[in-house]
């Protein structure tokens, strides 16, 4: 990873533009055309009952999977939901699931010089959430997604398929919400053991897009709709109680976590990717 400090402008760029060379140079990408975005919005399927991947495909797309999901935990969310779907795929590859992992590969050719930015001061903890309900065809999964930053440029993303089935929209977001809440619980803690932020009793505001579970969340009154959610997921009902969190609305085409919970057209995904603090 480079890092480049700029202290009169207090800007502060990451960049794994070297590595990312090599990982194309290592597969034979390097003089690949270029794309726009890290995957098209047509849904990848899983594999025909009896199919099993041959031994040199295997081994190939798990080491360019890994590689693609170094560069994302380090510099590149904007590939995190990408990346997040040709893992589900790693144990048994076919020619379609590698094909995917081409275009994330020639995706970031084109967008290799972007470096993940901070600039300025540092702001309260802020955090957005976001899910795509049943996203998941073959096992009809939801994906959650969450961003956290302090001002610009993200400071902690995920991108995952949640662990249960969820019945609703609403309760897809509501395991989202969860989600998030742990994440924010944890950085809070670090930024103060870093003394990072001197103000440790305003609650971080998470937004959230969907009404019903921020509603869920602060209100316990609707407990006949959750009975069966499992105990642990109501850990954000908790943080709410105590002021830790603060969950806000906020409109879906103001929703930054989008990218992180499905794939975009062109237009939504550079405003996403521009969001993330990456230039």
């Amino acid at each position: 990873m480079h890092i480049t400090r700029d202290r009169q402008n207090r800007t502060l760029r990451l960049s794994q533009k070297a590595y990312l060379e090599k990982v194309l140079a290592d597969l034979g990408l390097s003089d690949c055309a270029p794309v726009c975005t890290p995957m098209d919005q047509n849904k990848l399927q899983k594999v025909e009952d009896g199919y099993k991947a041959p031994w040199q495909l295997r081994t190939t797309y798990q080491s360019a999977a890994g590689s693609l999901m170094y560069a994302m935990l380090g510099t590149r969310p904007d590939i995190a939901f990408a990346v997040s779907v040709i893992s589900r795929y790693a144990s048994n590859p076919a020619e379609t699931h590698w094909k995917a992992v081409k275009r994330i590969l020639r995706y970031l050719k084109g967008s290799i010089d972007l470096q993940l930015t901070y600039r300025g001061s540092l702001k309260p903890l802020t955090g957005y959430t976001d899910s795509d309900w049943a996203g998941d065809h073959d096992t009809r999964r939801s994906t959650s997604g969450y961003i956290f930053n302090l001002g610009s440029g993200a400071i902690s993303w995920s991108s995952k398929r949640q662990a249960t089935v969820a019945l609703s929209t609403c309760e897809a977001e509501y395991i989202g919400q969860t989600q998030a809440a742990k994440e924010a619980i944890w950085l809070r803690r670090l930024l103060q053991e870093i003394e990072a932020t001197k103000d440790s009793l305003s609650a971080t505001i998470i937004y959230g897009d969907n009404q019903g579970a921020i509603a869920l969340a602060k209100n316990p009154q609707f407990h006949g709709r959750t009975k069966h959610i499992d105990i642990p997921l109501h850990f954000i009902r908790e943080k709410v109680a105590s002021d830790e969190v603060q969950l806000q609305y906020v409109p879906t085409d103001a929703q930054i976590a989008d990218g992180l919970t499905k794939s975009l057209p062109k237009d939504r995904f550079l405003q996403f990717r521009k969001a993330l603090g990456l230039e």
